[in-house]
């Protein structure tokens, strides 16, 4: 087992770090260790070379430390499994399963084949996206929050200053051109810490979810803010959804980001690879 941490003095993410060692010893599990260091380019390449002749992989850490690892396996033949340690911990939220069922599933045989999407040469597990998304998770590079409320709270706070950008491409075949306050492109629930913007998204269907929001001018979108927060938005006026395989973003220098990190700039082809790895699902 190769066991991916991402550094922390929380209490609780030494607690769970102490209980996960402890099982593999009881367990007679062979394990190795990997602390990342932030660096995405060297960890990414550091744990395919480890994981090679590992069985599984698990990942104490939230989002980003989950996208990395997704990263560093495509190639690989090991499953994943995830104990959620991270701020907004989105990707594990849209399973609804406690901090023990999240422990149960480390050492379960229960694994699913999911879905995992590609933005350029980037994967990701949970949510990909170009606008207001984007713009958010660069200001909090430089100064991160500590709860999930307050990411809702920072997405607020931008949204007041944030200037849509006209948006052209191609999804599912079909030409788009809009001012773009939100485009995204869902394989789970929720993104944002904790806004639930893909209620319909499967993991394993073969299918991304593309929620296509408008901008508005300033009144307009507080309200879709709004309805996205009230998760009251799928029906929403200004607001496109479909499913899809493949689709194409032609305007170039947008900020793309992918499981709450920053990966790069369009323009942009998004892809789906369909049951592209095997991930420790909990039963809750």
């Amino acid at each position: 087992m190769l066991i991916i941490i991402k550094p922390s003095t929380q209490k609780k993410h030494k607690k769970n770090c102490a209980w996960l060692l402890q099982q593999c010893q009881k367990r007679e599990i062979s394990y190795t260790i990997f602390y990342t260091t932030g660096h995405f380019t060297n960890d990414c390449q550091k744990i395919t070379r480890l994981a090679q002749s590992q069985m599984r992989v698990v990942v104490l850490g939230g989002d980003g430390s989950l996208h990395l690892a997704v990263n560093a396996l495509m190639a690989l033949n090991c499953s994943l499994a995830l104990l959620p340690q991270g701020t907004g911990n989105d990707f594990a939220r849209g399973f609804g399963c406690s901090n023990s069922a999240w422990r149960n599933a480390i050492f379960s045989d229960h694994q699913v084949k999911i879905d995992i999407g590609q933005i350029n040469s980037r994967y990701f597990i949970n949510i990909a996206g170009v606008g207001f998304d984007a713009h958010v998770v660069q200001a909090l590079q430089a100064k991160p929050v500590l709860s999930a409320l307050g990411y809702s709270f920072a997405g607020f706070k931008h949204l007041l200053a944030y200037q849509a950008t006209w948006l052209e491409g191609r999804f599912a075949g079909q030409q788009v051109g809009y001012h773009n306050l939100l485009t995204v492109f869902a394989n789970h629930h929720y993104f944002g810490g904790g806004l639930k913007i893909a209620p319909k998204a499967q993991l394993h269907n073969g299918y991304l979810e593309c929620y296509s929001m408008a901008a508005g001018g300033l009144v307009g979108n507080l309200y879709s803010f709004i309805r996205l927060l009230l998760r009251n938005h799928h029906d929403m006026t200004g607001l496109s959804y479909q499913r899809l395989t493949i689709a194409h973003i032609d305007t170039p220098n947008l900020l793309i980001e992918a499981d709450g990190e920053l990966v790069g700039m369009t323009p942009a082809t998004v892809t789906i690879h369909s049951q592209a790895l095997r991930f420790c699902i909990p039963q809750c």
